[in-house]
């Protein structure tokens, strides 16, 4: 915790010039006082000279450090409120980046479904189109059975006649071949059976090849899916990057002219005090007290920080013995997160990065 300093013997430049104002007022005063007694007589000696202070003087200086506290003042509040301003902002625009990111991934998963159901609306036309494909040929194959057992009808119709006119060599003749037409007739049926169970099995072979060619496709388009979110991922966090960069970069240009116009080391300390004065704000108006607390009480603690003011652990230092107490001032700690941090970054490493914070109890 860094210390407090000051000039003019441990007195701020503002309360040195308040009581070097407030001893010449008296200094006025008493002379005034004295110039309404009897004039006195001249003791002997070497005369003493006095200095006579103009009062117009010593009103135009307090005016003017009036005003300058006055101008301090007014130079906090809008340094503040131009911190909160941008603060605000950065948050806007996070959200707005989470929703921009939202609706990305939503229109991804629609664009997805939709190719998914195109997919399998192809998939269903290209199996309706084989099916009446596979009913037109069945359908020519069985007119062409039927014109060939029309085309033997009548030839065995003709043969009966021929036999029946012959004599009972010829029917013995006809016969043997109606025997043979039969022998061949059971021969193409169990052909015709024998090509249409290889003709089956071949198209059971052919749906499992377009399956599996379905399969591998869908898995190329999730792949290249996959890919695309990654990128559009990767490229919204180069967004998030280089947007916390310009933030960054502004802060760092804003704190670098505030740090310009500081009044030197003794602003510097008073700007670390009202920091450390914001945080024990914040973590006293966290804080839960535990019952029957004793006064007095106060709790030493090892605060990590990030630049923004988020606390990344709080670690007790030295803290008593009444672990209840102790308890509530770690919650504290991390319920009051994010803290109120300079945005100075030099200022915020040397003295908030990682610092001892001491919590009184009684300070609120």
């Amino acid at each position: 915790m860094a210390k407090r300093r000051g000039s003019s013997g441990g007195l701020s430049r503002p309360l040195f010039w308040a009581v070097l104002a407030h001893v010449v007022l008296i200094l006025i005063l008493t002379v005034g006082i004295d110039l309404w007694k009897d004039e006195p007589v001249r003791p002997a000696g070497q005369p003493i000279e006095a200095e006579v202070i103009d009062p117009a003087a010593l009103d135009a200086a307090r005016a003017r450090i009036d005003a300058a506290e006055r101008a301090r003042a007014q130079a906090d509040r809008a340094r503040k409120a131009k911190l909160e301003e941008e603060q605000r902002r950065i948050e806007d625009l996070q959200r707005q980046r989470e929703r921009e990111q939202e609706r990305a991934q939503a229109a991804a998963q629609q664009r997805q479904q939709a190719e998914a159901a195109a997919a399998q609306a192809a998939a269903q036309a290209q199996r309706e189109r084989e099916a009446a494909q596979q009913a037109a040929q069945a359908k020519q194959r069985a007119q062409a059975e039927a014109a060939a057992a029309a085309q033997k009808a009548a030839a065995a119709k003709a043969l009966a006649d021929q036999a029946a006119a012959q004599k009972a060599a010829a029917a013995k003749a006809v016969a043997e071949k109606a025997a043979a037409e039969k022998a061949a007739a059971d021969a193409k049926r169990q052909a015709e059976a024998s090509a249409a169970q290889k003709a089956a099995e071949q198209k059971r072979r052919q749906d499992e090849a377009a399956k599996a060619a379905a399969a591998k496709a869908a898995a190329d388009k999730a792949a290249a899916d996959k890919a695309a979110a990654q990128a559009a991922a990767a490229e919204a966090a180069a967004d998030k990057a280089a947007a916390d960069k310009a933030a960054a970069d502004k802060v760092a240009s804003d704190n670098a002219a505030a740090a310009q116009a500081a009044a030197g080391a003794a602003e510097r300390e008073n700007q670390i005090n009202g920091y450390v004065a914001a945080i024990q704000r914040q973590v006293q108006a966290r804080w839960r007290k535990p019952l029957n607390w004793p006064p007095g009480l106060h709790c030493e603690l090892r605060v990590k920080l990030l630049s923004s003011g988020e606390v990344i652990s709080a670690q007790v230092v030295s803290c008593g013995a009444d672990p209840t107490f102790v308890d509530s001032v770690e919650q504290a700690v991390m319920a009051a997160s994010p803290l109120q941090v300079p945005t100075d970054i030099r200022l915020f490493n040397e003295h908030f990065r990682n610092f001892i914070f001491e919590f009184k109890a009684d300070a609120g």
